[in-house]
């Protein structure tokens, strides 16, 4: 189990976040690979007027003989955007995501994967979700921190997830990758990678992908991901040492309330 300290959530005016993504997968619906989703595109358009499909192919390779390589259609994505391209619904025969990599605030996130699911669940009488996943991509950076060197760099998270940088037996590896599966409960798991690649723009990356698994009703989904949102931000502030959150100018409360 997980005992991350319950921190307050912070708006963050420079938000390391690279990319914000839920996903649902549900049984497969042949009706949404056969037909062209009209009904959920009328649901979103609003918000995601452009349209984008997806046709993906498998190759099969043959074993070394006469037989050729062979092929054959993937079933369609269809991606519905919003008028920046930064914030993309997907939709496919066994799974709906949202994704955005122009993060504002959970409360807008959530608004809109509330849009969605109801969109979803309603045109196509969805029967429950497999899996549901909410994963927050954070890349820090020179630029997004206001650090100048990879010490520096490392220096905001936690020594346990920076160890193997840090060393003795080495200066400056040139990339690193660590993999931590927790439990969260009956379920439930999040994974907690770290990550480092060098370079002439180093990058940290903190990767917090919380899932559930099983029959999961729908009707639950925006409430179940609003728990794992408040995982996430508590597993977040934990990994950045508490003293450098402030390279992320957070938000004064009293200027939050304001706006």
């Amino acid at each position: 189990m997980m005992h991350f300290p319950q921190r307050e959530d912070v708006r963050l005016r420079r938000a390391p976040l690279a990319e914000v993504i839920c996903q649902v997968r549900f049984p497969p619906i042949l009706r949404i690979a056969s037909e062209q989703p009209v009904e959920f595109q009328e649901r979103v358009r609003e918000r995601f007027p452009r349209l984008e499909v997806e046709q993906g192919v498998l190759v099969h390779m043959a074993p070394p003989g006469p037989t050729p390589p062979s092929a054959k259609p993937e079933p369609r994505i269809f991606r519905f955007k919003s008028p920046d391209g930064n914030t993309t619904v997907s939709l496919a025969m066994n799974f709906y995501a949202l994704s955005t990599t122009s993060y504002t605030h959970w409360s807008d996130f959530l608004d809109s994967l509330r849009l969605v699911n109801e969109a979803a669940c309603e045109t196509y009488a969805l029967p429950y979700a497999v899996r549901v996943g909410l994963r927050f991509i954070n890349h820090l950076t020179f630029e997004n921190t206001g650090t100048s060197s990879v010490g520096e760099l490392w220096g905001l998270l936690r020594p346990e997830l920076t160890a193997l940088l840090t060393a003795d037996c080495w200066d400056e590896p040139l990339e690193m990758l660590s993999q931590l599966l927790l439990s969260g409960g009956e379920n439930e798991r999040l994974t907690l990678r770290s990550g480092f690649k060098g370079g002439e723009e180093p990058l940290l990356q903190l990767d917090l992908d919380y899932y559930a698994e099983g029959n999961i009703a729908l009707e639950r989904v925006t409430t179940l991901c609003q728990g794992y949102h408040d995982v996430i931000y508590n597993a977040f502030r934990w990994c950045i040492r508490e003293e450098k959150l402030v390279v992320f100018a957070p938000v004064p409360a009293d200027e939050e309330e304001e706006s």
